[in-house]
C-alpha cells in the first residue's frame, strides 16, 4: 500500500475509533445532554408570557429588546436524588438547575431580575423538565418550607 493510502486508512480508522468512544462516553455519563436540555429551557422562559417583549415606544436597543429577556446565567447545577418511582419508570439522572435573567417589566419599563428553578430528570437519551420551588441560586439547595 502506497504511504498517502496507508496514512490515509490509518485516519479513517482513528475516526471511527473516535467517534465509537464518544458515543460510550455518552452512555456512560448520565449527565450527557443536560447542557443543551438547560439550553431549551431558555428558549422556552423567551417565550413564555414572562418575557414580554418592550414595546416600541420603550425605545429599548441592545440585548433584549426583541425578546423581553436577556443576561441568563446558570447560577446553579446539583445531582439531585432519585426517588424509588423515578428509579422504577426508568429514569437514570436528576439535576437541579437554577437561571437567574432579566425580564421586562412593561409596568415599570425597566428590566428586573427573575430566576427559576427547575429539576431535569433523563430516561434513555431524553430529558425532561419539571417546576422546581425556589432555590439558593449559589447553593442550589430549596429555601425551606413555611410552617
Amino acid at each position: 500500500m502506497p504511504p498517502l493510502t496507508h496514512t490515509a486508512a490509518l485516519a479513517a480508522a482513528l475516526v471511527g475509533l473516535a467517534a465509537c468512544s464518544t458515543e460510550r462516553a455518552a452512555e456512560a455519563d448520565p449527565y450527557a445532554g443536560l447542557s443543551e436540555a438547560v439550553r431549551g429551557w431558555r428558549l422556552d422562559l423567551v417565550a413564555s408570557p414572562g418575557c414580554p417583549a418592550p414595546a416600541p415606544e420603550a425605545g429599548v436597543e441592545g440585548p433584549g429588546a426583541r425578546e423581553g429577556c436577556r443576561s441568563f446565567a446558570e447560577t446553579c447545577k446539583v445531582e439531585a436524588p432519585l426517588t424509588d418511582a423515578e428509579r422504577a419508570t426508568g429514569v437514570r439522572a436528576k439535576a437541579l438547575v437554577g437561571l437567574r435573567w432579566e425580564a421586562w417589566n412593561p409596568e415599570t419599563s425597566e428590566f428586573r431580575n427573575a430566576s427559576a428553578a427547575a429539576y431535569f430528570t433523563r430516561s434513555g437519551d431524553t430529558w425532561a423538565r419539571t417546576e422546581a420551588p425556589p432555590v439558593n441560586l449559589s447553593t442550589c439547595q430549596p429555601f425551606a418550607a413555611a410552617d
